[in-house]
């Protein structure tokens, strides 16, 4: 969250990954390192024993709103 949130501070668009129930942390974490409205994105949990195809669906299927948080007139 650290490297997220610098890079935000620098001006450079940045998107967090987080399985939903680590959201409440994310969050307080964020809001700590004094970016509470950083952009996060959150996946199903557990990814950890997920298999490659299996993981490459869950990024399919968020990558249309990193995109849109990295590249829309709001990002950076």
């Amino acid at each position: 969250m650290h490297d997220l949130v610098s890079l935000e501070l620098r001006g450079v668009p940045a998107v967090g990954v987080a399985t939903e129930p680590f959201a409440d942390e994310a969050i307080e974490q964020a809001g700590a390192l004094g970016m509470p409205d950083v952009c996060l994105v959150y996946v199903p949990h557990p990814v950890q024993l997920l298999s490659t195809e299996a993981l490459q669906a869950i990024a399919d299927s968020i990558f249309g709103r990193i995109e849109a948080a990295l590249t829309g007139p709001d990002a950076g």
